[in-house]
């Protein structure tokens, strides 16, 4: 694919900016968070088998999170930032309501795949009493696998 002559966003693409997703539910999962602090090998006591609260980077595997609802203006993405705010710790067995909405999308020109598109989109977490929990920040750097320059493989 060359580079378009015209942006490849529509407006279709632009009216998902601002629009907040249905709510989700999503259980912090104690199999879950122990299978995320082996793999990391997280010895933090804090974290430790029945004590009730899972590491924060449990968010990261949660469904119904990022990228819920995004737009898709090309095949490929890459998550190219992520960013975690919390609220206070995440305890085992709750369940929280997620909601998901897109901040931004934008074209970039340039780089291994010359034309792509940038999309930023952002999940809160709120528990039962709809306190915001937490929040996951990411954003998605879409392009097309076959516009990759070569001698970059």
């Amino acid at each position: 694919m060359s580079v378009p002559e015209q942006s490849l966003i529509t407006d279709e693409h632009r009216a998902q900016v601002g629009k907040k997703s249905d709510p989700a539910t999503v259980v912090i999962n104690e199999e879950d968070a122990r299978r995320m602090r082996d793999v990391l090998g997280d010895t933090d006591p804090r974290y430790a088998d029945g004590t009730g609260i899972a590491p924060p980077y449990v968010v990261a595997g949660m469904g119904g999170g990022p990228r819920r609802g995004m737009p898709q203006v090309l095949p490929g993405g890459l998550l190219t930032q992520q960013e975690w705010k919390f609220t206070r710790p995440f305890r085992i067995g709750e369940e929280l309501q997620a909601v998901s909405q897109v901040y931004d999308i934008r074209d970039r020109l340039g780089g291994r795949y010359g034309y792509s598109v940038l999309v930023t989109q952002g999940t809160d977490y709120y528990d039962a009493n709809g306190e915001h929990v937490a929040s996951a920040m990411i954003t998605i750097t879409q392009f097309d696998p076959k516009s990759q320059r070569k001698g970059d493989e």
